[in-house]
């Protein structure tokens, strides 16, 4: 068994524990759960490996098992934040209801969904963004996924009113760059667990960008 470089030969990787099985799953579980909860007493930069299997129940080698540093931990537990807030919005979408009704059940769920784990949140907007390429990366996909959810509320509005200008992906991306220097600021407030106060006011901007799709846009002045 070959070890794993940096570490010595009793902390190699178990075979038997590879990511696929059950008790590595719930490893990997327990140390995202671990880093959470050390996140709600430290700053990520204060974090240590020794913090997160502490609060984890697991060992070291437990951990390098699973993740090659803190910072891949945090990547993974951004990664699990993203995929909770996409479940939610598909939970919170029903094709029944009118666009602004499904706009603002989602926005709602959303910002509830990030509310209830603010030092996660924070450490998410914050500190994925000083450990490299891969954590812009990762906010770029949670972005993108709530912007694609804008375009396609717009698209299944335009299939009554064809006439309607689609949202464009930079657009949409426009849109969530501003929901997210909302959300920075709250968190410069020290307002993160209270992001659902939101709703009203990212309803309201998103809805006036999409109702700005009802007219076509006015060709240039020949004198411009």
């Amino acid at each position: 068994m070959t070890p794993i470089t940096g570490l010595p030969r009793s902390m190699s990787k178990d075979k038997s524990l590879s990511p696929s099985t059950p008790a590595s799953q719930e490893h990997r579980q327990r140390l995202l759960d671990g880093l959470a909860l050390a996140l709600a007493s430290q700053a990520f930069a204060d974090i240590t490996i020794a913090d997160i299997v502490a609060q984890a129940r697991v060992s070291k080698r437990t951990f390098y098992e699973q993740f090659a540093s803190k910072e891949a931990c945090l990547l993974a537990l951004g990664e699990r934040l993203s995929e909770q807030t996409l479940a939610l919005i598909v939970a919170h979408y029903r094709m029944e209801e009118d666009w602004v009704t499904q706009l603002r059940n989602v926005t709602h769920a959303y910002l509830s969904s990030l509310e209830r784990q603010p030092a996660v949140m924070r450490a998410v907007y914050l500190d994925l963004l000083t450990i490299g390429p891969a954590g812009l990366a990762l906010r770029r996909r949670m972005g993108q996924r709530f912007a694609d959810f804008l375009i396609m509320q717009v698209e299944a509005f335009r299939v009554m009113e064809p006439d309607k200008r689609p949202l464009t992906p930079a657009m949409a991306t426009a849109v969530v760059g501003g929901v997210n220097e909302l959300i920075l600021q709250a968190i410069e407030r020290d307002e993160a667990g209270q992001l659902s106060q939101l709703t009203p006011t990212v309803t309201d901007f998103i809805q006036a960008v999409i109702s700005s799709l009802e007219t076509e846009l006015m060709p240039p002045s020949s004198g411009q």
